[in-house]
């Protein structure tokens, strides 16, 4: 298996770290949050990574440089243009993983967790789902996953609003869980990605491909089974919060 790592973000709202780093090199416990993540990824026994740039790409690649000089380790570069999550999946499918014809793991580099990898990489063997997504049933958002008793994803609500997606969609009768910035995505999947996003790359989010493929692919849901640690280190406080739990 080949793991992405999603480290090309702005990080607006972490300023002002952001105003002079990468969002991916604020520390947690002593460390840059992307190196949790490289940790976690190599210590699962992937021994493949991507990770993109865009947002001061020099630090992000200089710090990986460094201190993983053995890592396979490279690099989809998007200072040109930033793509999003989703365009993101497609420049690596085009450009970095020619012959490849496994499933990725994709691991957001400003998500701190301490869940083992293992038993979600097997449960996405086990179901063989188009893509398999970490959520949380109890973690409060106010933008939900809505999933059949099969943990299959059917839509999307925004439980503020009301809005709903896929159109149509009635989150009457599913059950909503919060996305967690980690995926399992099979070979068949990301090529899918790939058309999606037609001939030129583009930015577009993962969650919105998935919201307009849910009714045709098998998107499954996983929750691990034990309590899980879990920090989306998106602005001061959160990163605040973060640093106490795994202080």
């Amino acid at each position: 298996m080949i793991a992405i790592i999603f480290a090309a973000g702005i990080g607006s709202r972490l300023k002002p770290f952001t105003d002079h780093h990468p969002k991916a090199l604020a520390e947690v416990a002593g460390k840059p949050a992307i190196a949790h993540a490289i940790d976690k990824i190599l210590g699962s026994g992937i021994e493949r990574l991507v990770v993109n740039v865009h947002h001061f790409a020099d630090q992000i690649e200089a710090y990986v440089r460094t201190n993983y000089p053995q890592a396979d380790i490279s690099f989809s570069d998007e200072r040109a243009l930033l793509l999003d999550t989703g365009g993101a999946l497609a420049k690596i499918s085009r450009e970095c993983l020619e012959g490849y014809t496994g499933p990725v793991l994709v691991h957001n580099a400003d998500i701190v967790t301490d869940f083992p990898l293992a038993p979600m990489i097997e449960a996405h063997e086990h179901t063989g789902a188009d893509a398999t997504i970490l959520v949380d049933p109890e973690r409060q958002s106010t933008r939900r996953f809505m999933f059949d008793a099969d943990n299959r994803l059917h839509g999307w609500v925004n439980l503020t609003t009301g809005a709903t997606r896929p159109d149509g969609f009635s989150p009457d009768n599913y059950a909503p869980a919060s996305f967690g910035g980690m995926h399992i995505i099979s070979h068949n999947t990301l090529k899918d990605i790939d058309r999606y996003c037609g001939v030129e790359l583009k930015p577009f989010s993962i969650t919105n491909y998935y919201l307009d493929r849910c009714q045709q692919l098998n998107i499954c849901g996983y929750t691990p089974a034990k309590p899980f640690r879990w920090h989306d280190i998106g602005d001061p406080a959160k990163l605040a919060a973060a640093q106490a739990d795994f202080a």
